[in-house]
Parts: C-alpha cells; sequence; structure tokens
C-alpha cells in the first residue's frame, strides 16, 4: 500500500514532524511506500495554501492515508480526510478519537 501521512500540523513545536516521521518510520517497517507532508514541504517557515494545495496533489497518488491523533483538530487534515474519502482511499486512524 501507498500511504499518505495526514495530520495535525500548525500550532504544533515543529509543526508536529516528529509524529508524522514515527508514522513514516513505523509504515515503512511494515512494508508499505509512504509520502509524509513532513518530508514533501520541509520548510516550517513555509507557506499554509501552497504547502495544502499541494499535498492534496499528493494524496491522489496513494491508495490509503493514516490519520494521526488530533486530526479533526486541523483544518488542513479535515480537508485531506474529504478528498481521501471522495477518492474511496482506504482510511486508517491512529486512534479512534
Amino acid at each position: 500500500m501507498r500511504y499518505y501521512i495526514s495530520g495535525p500540523m500548525s500550532g504544533h513545536d515543529d509543526l508536529n514532524f516528529p509524529a508524522f516521521e514515527a508514522a513514516t518510520k513505523e509504515l515503512r517497517d511494515r512494508g508499505h511506500e509512504v509520502v509524509s507532508p513532513a518530508e514533501i514541504n520541509p520548510d516550517l517557515e513555509a507557506d499554509w495554501l501552497e504547502c495544502i494545495t499541494c499535498d492534496i496533489k499528493w494524496v491522489g497518488t496513494c491508495n490509503a492515508m493514516l490519520m494521526l491523533r488530533g486530526w479533526k483538530d486541523s483544518f488542513g487534515a479535515q480537508i485531506e480526510h474529504l478528498v481521501a474519502q471522495k477518492l474511496q482511499l482506504h482510511i486508517e486512524y491512529e486512534d479512534s478519537e
């Protein structure tokens, strides 16, 4: 499977990159391909709109999505979740919020 990792970034220290990195490692260790926004847009000062526009394009290259804890409180992650639903991707949740 090729996973896109989605979760909260704005307002978190280091844009929550440690959580994205941990999820990326876990999925890759299980043999999956991973697309992570932390790798796509590593600039901590990048423009939000440019990032989400780029990220949505990457969602379309995947067949699965992992939603990190706190995704429901993230406008960007909600958008990515909606796109994944519309594309009928397999969606997993880090926890049962």
